[in-house]
């Protein structure tokens, strides 16, 4: 499934995503987790994350789907470090 992200940190992200199914699974749900690809000006990252919440934006004036923000539980340590690269760019952010 194709989203794209409305913010980023080193720990977690949330996510614009057109459904909350993929198929006849519900992406959200107890101890479910969720592999993520993020294509990153640095290159692409892997990621496995834990959904905490999500809701419709069904109302929202310029996005469709939902949001979901997600915790990063585990990705390779080659990826987190070209994310902590990236999210050390993004305005406002220190490292």
């Amino acid at each position: 499934m194709e989203g794209h992200t409305l913010d980023l940190s080193e720990t977690g992200l949330s996510l614009i995503i057109p459904k909350i199914t993929l198929g006849e699974h519900h992406l959200m749900g107890e101890n479910r987790s969720l592999n993520v690809k993020l294509e990153l000006p640095l290159g692409p990252v892997e990621m496995q994350v834990m959904p905490i919440r999500y809701e419709s934006l069904e109302e929202h004036e310029t996005e469709t789907g939902y949001l979901v923000g997600a915790r990063i539980v585990g990705m390779p340590d080659e990826d987190r470090a070209r994310l902590a690269d990236y999210v050390s760019t993004l305005p406002g952010r220190k490292r």
